[in-house]
């Protein structure tokens, strides 16, 4: 599962999608739920563009939001086969926590890529209306942890390979070329034990990356 992430500073996003940042935009080391974060998205004319949606994907019938979605039933779960099918987008990241152990306390880790470059999770968003207006909101596909991640955890955040970027946002792409989209894994993704600052979501600083020190 992804549970917190955290986001590229605005250069970099910059830098990375070739996009100007939303001007409600800020960057954030420890996002969680119900907050807002970076969304990419294609509009009707094929041109990309960037939003601050909250994180929590709650369609209007909904009583409560989800922050993920099985990548390998969210074409045949209601809540989330129509966003499957039109509302895809791209969640600039460039890391995620996850905690390990079932009893307290749980040891926080940070998955990156090399430089904490980069890099998208696979998406999905809605929209309902509200007293103050229509709200969109994202969730963040899911799929099985493999190798040394699934030491932590055995789920983990769909990365998606930046060749197949244009192709998920695409409505046109097949249900078949999603799937294969969403089965490919990207490689190049490390981890390391991180302190217990990062516990506390109102924690939003470089510490939330700071290697926990070495015992024994």
């Amino acid at each position: 599962m992804c549970g917190r992430f955290l986001t590229p500073d605005q250069a970099a996003l910059e830098r990375y999608w070739k996009l100007e940042t939303p001007a409600d935009f800020v960057q954030s080391y420890n996002v969680a739920p119900s907050q807002v974060a970076p969304v990419v998205r294609m509009d009707k004319d094929g041109q990309l563009q960037m939003h601050m949606l909250v994180w929590g994907f709650q369609p209007g019938w909904a009583k409560r939001p989800w922050i993920n979605a099985r990548s390998e039933t969210v074409f045949t779960v209601k809540a989330f086969a129509t966003a499957a099918l039109k509302h895809r987008c791209l969640v600039p990241a460039m890391g995620w926590y996850e905690w390990q152990g079932e009893e307290a306390p749980r040891k926080p880790f940070v998955f990156h890529r090399d430089g904490f470059q980069p890099f998208a999770f696979a998406g999905i968003w809605t929209a309902r209306e509200t007293p103050e207006g229509w709200q969109r909101s994202f969730a963040i596909l899911t799929t099985e942890a493999t190798g040394a991640l699934r030491e932590i955890h055995d789920r983990k955040p769909v990365v998606l390979n930046p060749d197949h970027y244009s192709a998920w946002l695409l409505s046109t792409t097949t249900i078949g070329d999603v799937q294969a989209i969403l089965r490919a894994d990207f490689s190049g993704i490390s981890t390391y034990a991180i302190t217990t600052y990062v516990n506390k979501p109102e924690h939003n600083d470089a510490g939330c990356i700071q290697p926990a020190e070495a015992t024994g």
